[in-house]
């Protein structure tokens, strides 16, 4: 497995595969890994020649300054797992590399799909995550990217991108990854004691009801969100951010439960935020 410092670096490998004629896959990550990332790397290593992943806790993504500087760092085990999982190359920049000057005072936004949810909850949090991404593709030229659908915005927001500035990446979203018993699995489960871990339950659980509440017929989203903000007020510990349901290509809100729907929850249990989401769809009548 080869690990890279510099731009410099990643882009003399890139380019010799692709004079070999290969494919790259691309996994972008935050570092912290956990199988969910995992998951990623397998779909990359099965549709691509190559497997790239980045680890880099970016700044630029962060409005709260002590969020990033709680966000749990584990670069040994980082690499020992890439390695474990035959990823090809590691790309390892530090902040100075990825912005040099400093993060720059350029915004990128789309905004029909920055309307609500994280974007609303999390100001200045996806344009980070744009400026990051577009710097991360232009080093790597990736044929593939690959992103994790619990970060379901996240995922449109890139892929719409990709469209629009004509990035020729194929992005590709994958299933949520859960515990055995339900919890999205995410890098910020670490900071949640054993008592907050058996609370955050109640999200999956609340997501599931919800789901179930439509599949049976129910069609007005504002008894659905009742029923699911019941069962996460009746832990003490679960504060809510949001609680939407929306059309889950275009995030706009839903008056009738039909078509392509997403229900999604962003909670704090302590001074942890998660989010988690499910899709499904309703034959429009």
């Amino acid at each position: 497995m080869i690990v890279c410092k510099t731009p410099e670096e990643v882009l003399d490998k890139v380019r010799l595969w692709k004079t070999q004629g290969k494919t790259i896959g691309f996994v972008p990550t935050m570092g912290y890994l956990h199988e969910g990332h995992a998951c990623l790397f397998e779909e990359s290593l099965s549709k691509a020649d190559k497997t790239v992943v980045s680890i880099f806790v970016n700044p630029a993504q962060f409005n709260d300054p002590e969020d990033y500087a709680k966000y749990p760092v584990n670069t040994e085990g980082d690499l020992k797992l890439c390695e474990s999982k035959k990823v090809d190359l590691v790309f390892l920049p530090d902040k100075e590399t990825m912005y040099p000057g400093g993060i720059p005072n350029t915004i990128l936004k789309i905004p029909n799909l920055m309307k609500n949810l994280c974007a609303v909850s999390r100001p200045g949090h996806f344009e980070g995550v744009l400026l990051v991404i577009s710097r991360l593709f232009h080093f790597v030229r990736p044929d593939f990217a690959f992103f994790g659908k619990k970060d379901y915005q996240q995922y449109l927001l890139i892929r719409e991108f990709c469209n629009t500035l004509a990035f020729p990446v194929e992005v590709i979203g994958c299933e949520t990854v859960r515990s055995p018993q339900g919890l999205a699995l995410s890098s910020r489960n670490a900071r949640l004691s054993q008592t907050e871990k058996e609370e955050s339950l109640l999200i999956y659980r609340s997501l599931k009801l919800g789901e179930n509440q439509i599949l049976s017929g129910m069609k007005d989203p504002v008894l659905v969100k009742e029923i699911m903000k019941d069962v996460l007020d009746s832990s003490s510990k679960i504060r809510l951010d949001y609680l939407e349901i929306l059309n889950a290509n275009t995030l706009d809100p839903l008056e009738i439960l039909e078509g392509e729907i997403l229900l999604a929850i962003a909670v704090f249990i302590g001074s942890v935020r998660l989010i988690d989401n499910l899709t499904l769809s309703v034959p429009i009548l």
